[in-house]
């Protein structure tokens, strides 16, 4: 038979075995939860730099138009480096908005200053009976579009920072 001693140590061994077992589960499921709470914060930060930088890209195109020069190509490259440093916290979805952003408010900057160039003011067209420019159906679609993206941003940067969308 097994002497008392003997069972005592083989119990005493199997209780520390799962008690260590239960606390490096519970390390590892505490490190995974801070991972994941770093990355959320990440996430965060990297959608608020994004929105900020597609603001300014756009409110500098915007004011750029009353007051000459174009809207300057450092702007577009500083978004198009920030979203390939910020890509692993964007979502493909989110990179493809941002990028369509960028590139319907160089079109619209580029649209508006070719009108200009044929001599034709923004809305000179407007007050006369003369047919709009032509591109004005593309300046329009690419004004939607961009009003599109800019709302399926925002909805989901504000879901991602209320913590309902990861």
């Amino acid at each position: 038979m097994i002497s008392d001693t003997v069972a005592v140590g083989v119990l005493t061994f199997l209780g520390t075995g799962t008690a260590t077992a239960a606390g490096l589960w519970q390390w590892q499921r505490a490190q995974a939860r801070e991972a994941r709470a770093q990355f959320r914060t990440q996430r965060v930060e990297a959608l608020k730099e994004v929105w900020e930088a597609l603001s300014d890209l756009e409110e500098a195109q915007r004011t750029s138009l009353t007051r000459g020069p174009a809207v300057a190509d450092s702007r577009l490259t500083q978004v198009n480096l920030l979203l390939l440093r910020r890509s692993p916290f964007l979502r493909p979805d989110e990179q493809e908005w941002a990028q369509a952003f960028a590139q319907h408010v160089t079109e619209i900057d580029t649209l508006i200053r070719a009108q200009a160039l044929e001599g034709q003011s923004d809305s000179e067209w407007w007050h006369t009976t003369a047919p709009g420019p032509p591109s004005m159906g593309v300046l329009a679609t690419a004004a939607g579009e961009l009003q599109l993206l800019r709302r399926k941003l925002g909805k989901r940067y504000a879901a991602v920072v209320r913590g309902d969308s990861e």
